[in-house]
């Protein structure tokens, strides 16, 4: 995969994992600094098998675009990203339903793939069973008139609740330098907060001094308390 990255650099370079193994495609694409597309034909080629689709980012972040989450949620197998500057080129980056979920506590940020909203969703995974739909987002969404929590939390199975009747397992919707709400984090037992923000790494922490930040909080409609 970096070799293909390296050697396609400024092209953006493409290719599918199939049986464990990278095979590298031609990037069939208009515009293949910025873009990649896959001649169906390959696609079509590995159909069924294909267990990963690859591609890198030329001087480009080594994260996922709104265009990239959409792309792998449309494919259903999971996408991995390459960052590159033609010199040297990242480890790939994969994302997506059934990929390992990693710890919820200690997570390096990574927009689109552990983000507060990936954390929130597998935390809902893995503590109470339920697959939270993802939504494709371009990184710091609300600079550019974004509202991915507003706009989408009924679609997620989420109500509003009053603050003060806040209970483990429901999630707090937060401002952090932004006019809508930025942030997401799950209400834990003990008065806790799960939340992850950028540069730093996934925690729990006292809810309390987060208050001021709250928005709204949401509760699942399959976790209704009575």
């Amino acid at each position: 995969m970096k070799r293909h990255a390296l050697a396609d650099y400024p092209r953006e370079s493409c290719g599918l994992v199939v049986a464990g193994s990278y095979r590298p495609l031609a990037n069939h694409a208009t515009d293949p600094a910025a873009h990649f597309r896959i001649d169906d034909a390959d696609y079509l080629a590995h159909a069924g098998a294909i267990e990963a689709i690859v591609h890198s980012h030329p001087d480009g972040p080594p994260h996922p675009s709104a265009a990239d989450m959409r792309g792998q949620i449309d494919s259903a197998v999971p996408w991995a990203i390459l960052a590159t500057d033609g010199e040297r080129c990242s480890e790939p980056i994969l994302w997506g339903d059934g990929v390992p979920v990693p710890d919820l506590i200690g997570r390096e940020f990574r927009h689109g793939v552990t983000d507060c909203y990936a954390l929130v969703r597998d935390w809902f995974l893995l503590e109470r069973g339920i697959r939270l739909p993802d939504f494709p987002r371009d990184d710091e969404w609300w600079h550019a008139g974004g509202n991915l929590y507003l706009d989408h939390f009924a679609d997620a199975g989420f109500s509003v609740v009053r603050s003060g009747e806040a209970v483990a397992g429901d999630v707090a919707l937060m401002t952090v330098l932004s006019p809508v709400p930025n942030h997401a984090g799950v209400v834990l037992d003990g008065g806790l907060l799960l939340h992850h923000l950028p540069r730093r790494l996934s925690r729990r922490e006292p809810f309390g001094p987060w208050h001021r930040q709250i928005v709204h909080i949401l509760r699942h409609k399959d976790l209704a308390h009575g």
